[in-house]
């Protein structure tokens, strides 16, 4: 009985595809959640980074209140056309 039989086992028996589908989904869940118990911080310090200034955050509180983060994005891009009107 080679490989591709026991597969066709398998494949055929709807309860065993079942239990064999939930047990490789239950392990590879443990597998990526379990470590986030363990590890102290999940965030990487990034080197240069601040946390907001009271006005900054207050800004921002704004921008997200008013819902101006459903148009515009607070990553700047240099559009060429921004570039050589703007300078």
């Amino acid at each position: 009985m080679g490989l591709m039989d026991k597969h066709a086992i398998i494949e055929k028996n709807a309860t065993l595809l079942l239990v064999g589908s939930l047990l490789v989904v239950t392990v590879g869940g443990i597998v990526e959640i379990a470590p986030l118990f363990y590890l102290d911080n999940t965030i990487e310090k990034v080197e240069g980074m601040r946390p907001y200034s009271p006005l900054e955050l207050v800004g921002r509180n704004i921008y997200m209140r008013e819902g101006c983060f459903l148009c515009h994005s607070q990553m700047i891009r240099p559009f060429r056309d921004e570039v050589e009107r703007y300078g």
